[in-house]
């Protein structure tokens, strides 16, 4: 399936110039004064992107399908989609949606570049699950301001604009955070959903230990039983498959910082010997730990 990873130039993002950040960084408004644009071929099939995407939506009128959830319609709400979620643009009509788009890759921030430390600071950031939120009206317009600004900064060639954008963008999500602790908002189509979701909120509050589907279930308070249902239901995987998603995702943070041996990096994930590290990073990605660190300097 087809990985989209340049945003500038991201479905309909290269129609309205703005500044180029490295790649890092673009916002799109949607507005019913707009017009239509027909999306790239390319992009109207199912693909994936690895970068994150918040939209802002004010007014929502079609319908896009994010892995196997579908955006609803609706108004004052936000879509948080994570890379590599699958999404799926085949049926795009010409509407009158209000609000903005923000994409970003995770090496915009200096502290949180890397797609772990992102989501583990930002648990909405989920990435099995596509968390909409229904906003209050104060909460919505905080954030609506705050994409507003950014819109107009990346679209200007004052001095210190990547450091605004780069601000204004960190405060964002911590609004978001504030406005969506303990799935606050959310709107979810099933049970199954709802218990998927928190069940990624459970592996990333649990401080880079990971743990088994026998012990997430009783921090849920629920069977094992129940929540693998659950979790195969949502996503068509197993429960251990979503925690071994993670670990990888870990393990690869851990190997892009050079500070630390593989060796180091394997007992932090709990291994007891670097050769079942090693095999396991291997069985999962392909390539061994070495191999990827060396691919990625």
């Amino acid at each position: 399936m087809k990985v989209f990873n340049d945003i500038n130039n991201y479905f309909a993002n290269s129609h309205e110039v703005a500044n180029d950040y490295d790649n890092n960084f673009y916002i799109r408004r949607m507005h019913k004064d707009q017009k239509f644009i027909e999306p790239d071929k390319k992009f109207s099939g199912p693909h994936k992107r690895d970068f994150f995407e918040i939209g802002v939506l004010q007014k929502t009128t079609k319908n896009i399908k994010i892995g196997n959830q579908t955006l609803q319609k609706g108004k004052n709400s936000l879509a948080i989609i994570s890379p590599f979620q699958v999404i799926d643009y085949s049926e795009i009509p010409p509407n009158d949606d209000k609000g903005y788009i923000i994409y970003f890759h995770a090496s915009i921030f200096v502290n949180l570049n890397q797609t772990y430390g992102l989501q583990n600071e930002f648990p909405f950031f989920k990435i099995h699950t596509m968390p909409h939120y229904q906003l209050s009206e104060n909460d919505f317009k905080e954030i609506l301001y705050l994409s507003e600004e950014l819109y107009k900064e990346s679209r200007c060639d004052k001095a210190h604009n990547l450091e605004i954008v780069r601000s204004l963008l960190l405060i964002l999500l911590y609004k978001v955070k504030r406005s969506t602790e303990a799935n606050k908002g959310i709107i979810t189509m099933n049970r199954f959903e709802v218990i998927m979701s928190k069940f990624e909120q459970t592996i990333l509050a649990n401080d880079h230990k990971f743990l088994t589907v026998n012990e997430y279930a009783s921090q849920m308070n629920i069977s094992p039983v129940y929540l693998t249902e659950c979790v195969k239901e949502a996503t068509g995987k197993s429960a251990q498959k979503i925690i071994i998603d993670y670990k990888m995702l870990y393990a690869k943070t851990l190997l892009y910082q050079m500070n630390k041996s593989v060796a180091e990096i394997a007992y932090a994930l709990d291994f007891n010997e670097v050769a079942n590290f090693n095999q396991f990073f291997k069985r999962n990605m392909g390539i061994t730990a070495t191999q990827f660190r060396n691919s990625n300097n």
